[in-house]
């Protein structure tokens, strides 16, 4: 397999800037996988924090235990169908899409390098 193809593969289905490790290039690879890492976990505690709410009113008796109901308290918690959360998804993919395209390029370019010394 070639190198372009495994660098991409890995940002692509393993973590954003995984490929750019295997290229040795460690500043990109850990710029891409901290905010990556930022972005996810910041919209996970986010999800956490509003699903707990909903749990505690299910639990103190609130909240039926009925799934349209529980459904109807995330969405006004804003645990689902949230404009935020979903600006943060998009960024995380917009993210992690960059990341296999550039991991890529510096493959494909080192690649081209290495022909025209030879």
């Amino acid at each position: 397999m070639k190198k372009a193809t495994k660098v991409t593969l890995l940002s692509l289905f393993v973590f954003p800037g995984a490929g750019h490790l295997l290229l040795k290039k460690y500043a990109i690879a850990t710029g891409f996988i901290l905010s990556f890492t930022y972005l996810l976990l910041g919209i996970i505690k986010k999800i956490h924090n509003k699903t707990q709410q909903v749990i505690e009113s299910i639990i103190q008796g609130e909240i039926p235990m009925e799934i349209s109901a529980i459904r109807e308290a995330l969405v006004e918690k804003g645990a689902l169908e949230n404009s935020n959360l979903t600006v943060i998804s998009y960024l995380l993919l917009i993210i992690w899409c960059i990341a296999a395209f550039d991991a890529y390029r510096i493959a494909t370019k080192e690649a081209q390098d290495t022909d025209n010394l030879q």
